[in-house]
């Protein structure tokens, strides 16, 4: 959907564009670099703690190590590892998912904004849900008025275990193909386009009293 000078809010949190989030300032912002969402995955190796000093950096390296060791050290490491693998595969499995859901947006939506260059916004009564969804505690609220496209999708398809490929496409086509407007304030908003940053926040409160 075309919006032109439409009112949303957005979560900030620290990264490398933050030096351009300025109340007055007016950001481009279309296609150009990832976001921090998905900018993580091209930096992060996915490598375990190494706590247990088998020196093994990744985690399927660590597995093995660990598969060779006693018994008595793998009862006593047993959650170490449980932990760490958990991590890892949540981590891959979220890749998965966007890789192929940017896969569908590309051949079938590619007027959409693209969840790997986006920026996630909300309406105003949505502050407090999202807020608290992203642990926004050291991260600043900002009032922005938009022009350029937005999509309003369900989380709900976002899946994020090991499920087979097609399966993560049938998602994909109910995410891009638009919310039910069932749960609105849990929908996300993605947006691409021209940025006027209007006012900002500290917190929850700050932005109630405001608002």
């Amino acid at each position: 959907m075309q919006i032109k000078n439409e009112i949303l809010y957005h979560i900030h949190r620290s990264g490398p564009h933050s030096s351009i989030w300025n109340v007055g300032s007016r950001i481009n912002w279309v296609r150009k670099n990832k976001n921090i969402f998905n900018s993580f995955f091209d930096t992060h190796h996915f490598m375990t703690d190494n706590t247990n000093g088998n020196g093994s950096k990744y985690l399927l390296a660590a597995i093995e190590c660990f598969r060779k060791q006693p018994i008595e050290f793998k009862q006593a490491q047993i959650n170490n590892y449980l932990e760490m693998a958990y991590n890892v595969i949540k981590e891959q499995c979220m890749f998965i998912r966007e890789t192929i859901f940017e896969e569908v947006r590309n051949s079938y939506f590619p007027h959409l904004p693209s969840r790997k260059t986006c920026i996630w916004v909300f309406e105003k009564e949505a502050v407090e849900y999202w807020w608290k969804s992203l642990d926004a505690q050291q991260n600043l609220i900002f009032e922005l008025q938009l022009t350029g496209s937005k999509h309003r999708a369900d989380q709900k398809h976002l899946a994020n275990d090991t499920l087979d490929h097609d399966t993560l496409r049938s998602l994909a086509f109910q995410y891009w193909t638009g919310a039910e407007g069932n749960k609105s304030i849990e929908e996300e908003i993605l947006f691409e386009g021209v940025i006027d940053v209007k006012r900002s926040f500290n917190n929850v409160d700050e932005f109630k009293k405001a608002i």
